[in-house]
């Protein structure tokens, strides 16, 4: 009894955070902190935000993240999971608010580039690597990736997180930019500690998530073009034209993080979960509006500019969303999905840094005007509207519940192959994804019960299932 006493307010702590909004707290927290890091001019005090050093540090941050975020699934492959190092979360979280206070009170500030850049690749790998655990975190609790639970989140702590690192003093916004990623690591670490401890979703078999990755490939290729294009109007804008000057980054995310809140507000419009997807093609028209007021609007550039960086936030969250249902439903690993949501986010961001640096460093080819580069991005993104429209069934079929015979039958057919089944346990496996119950399989096939249990046993042992629910959710959701 006393211990009961003892453990409550822990589990009341734990009701708290799992509640399905606050569910997203510390991940928001975790997106929050690059914001503030990179958005915010008053984080790196006397130094400017478009410093040599500072971009340079901005540069290695993101290509060190997607190293990470393309080596890690990599070496875990299949069967293995991040979260399975213990020690791997603590050290990510401190070296993140190491980092993060290094590069901001002392690397930046004395121009040092060899410290400065030491501090961001630690940054950039420290972040992808909570990146990953939170996207390992979410699947093992079959989080339902909600926009309606994500957006209202993610967006109040970005503006709440903005609005203090702009407004504190530049130490104490220092120190609050620092403590987020901590705060994130301490909400990982206490709720995986006080979760039941359940199983990974299941994966599906090889041939099965292979009818997946045409449409991985298209999703990400196209978030990839977008980014691209949308950072190389935010670094090619002349931040002097624009009318907050270099608070206007800080603008573009807080914009980003209200459209955000606007979405999650229109999206309770929608009946069906993959109706969100359906913003994608809309995004991509927002980036050509963008680009199109950029060549022939040019007293508008804030406009652009703040768009750009609203539309990359956005497609970040919403690769979220889709990797995460495609986890749930057992397509790809936990750590694959969310290492490619942000990858290929973060890849196209240093595409379009670095053009527009090119062109800024390359004598002579700035006076002749960046136009004609983003015309070609205008010419991209609309031949990619095709295949995304095109590709639009594929998403609602892959995030929506599959219940036809047709398709059960494949999949129990694909499982068979896979591990190896007999005739017998595929013919139960098929029942049992029709919802039979043993003793109804037993009068179907005239066998005994305790037949069908030794059958079913043999099932469990081969697919590393541990119970008929899991089992009926892995080919019967699909």
């Amino acid at each position: 009894m006393d211990k009961g006493k003892i453990l409550q307010p822990e589990s009341r702590l734990h009701a708290l955070v799992e509640v399905p909004a606050l569910k997203y707290l510390g991940f928001s927290l975790l997106l929050a902190w690059r914001y503030c890091l990179w958005f915010v001019p008053q984080i790196f005090g006397v130094t400017h935000l478009l410093n040599d050093v500072v971009t340079l540090s901005w540069l290695i941050d993101l290509a060190s993240s997607v190293i990470a975020f393309f080596l890690i699934p990599l070496i875990l492959g299949r069967k293995r999971h991040l979260s399975d190092y213990r020690p791997v979360l603590p050290l990510a979280s401190l070296a993140a608010g190491a980092a993060t206070g290094g590069l901001t009170l002392y690397a930046g500030n004395t121009g040092s580039p060899l410290s400065a850049s030491v501090c961001a690749a630690v940054l950039g790998v420290s972040a992808a690597v909570l990146w990953l655990l939170w996207g390992e975190r979410y699947a093992h609790t079959r989080a339902n990736f909600s926009i309606k639970h994500i957006a209202p989140v993610l967006g109040l702590v970005t503006l709440a997180a903005l609005a203090l690192a702009s407004f504190l003093p530049t130490p104490s916004g220092v120190i609050f930019v620092t403590a987020l990623p901590l705060i994130s690591g301490g909400i990982l670490f206490f709720t995986r500690r006080s979760a039941a401890d359940e199983p990974f979703p299941p994966l599906l078999p090889k041939n099965t998530s292979r009818e997946a990755l045409r449409n991985i490939i298209v999703v990400c290729l196209i978030s990839f073009v977008t980014s691209a294009a949308c950072y190389f109007l935010v670094a090619i804008i002349p931040w002097e034209s624009l009318p907050g000057t270099i608070e206007s980054f800080t603008y573009g995310v807080a914009a980003g993080a209200i459209l955000i809140l606007g979405i999650a507000a229109i999206s309770t419009l929608f009946v069906r979960t993959h109706a969100i997807f359906k913003l994608f093609p809309w995004l991509l028209i927002l980036t050509v509006v963008s680009c199109a007021l950029f060549l022939f609007e040019e007293d508008l550039a804030l406009v652009p500019f703040i768009l750009s960086v609203a539309i990359s936030s956005v497609i970040e969250v919403l690769l979220v969303m889709y990797f995460g249902v495609l986890t749930l439903k057992g397509y790809v690993p936990p750590a694959l999905a969310f290492g490619l949501s942000c990858g290929f986010i973060r890849l196209g961001i240093i595409l379009g840094n670095a053009l527009a640096i090119f062109y800024e460093r390359t004598p002579g080819l700035l006076d002749a005007s960046p136009k004609p580069t983003v015309f070609l991005f205008i010419c991209v993104l609309v031949a990619l509207l095709i295949p995304l429209i095109r590709q639009e069934y594929g998403i609602a079929a892959l995030t929506s519940v599959a219940s036809s015979d047709l398709e059960v039958d494949q999949v129990c057919t694909d499982v068979s192959e896979e591990f190896g089944l007999s005739e017998r346990e595929s013919e139960i496996l098929r029942l049992i994804a029709r919802g039979y119950t043993g003793t109804t399989i037993a009068e179907r096939l005239f066998i005994s019960p305790y037949t069908v249990n030794t059958h079913l046993q043999h099932i469990y042992e081969k697919m590393q299932i541990h119970k008929r629910t899991e089992l009926f959710k892995y080919l019967n959701t699909r």
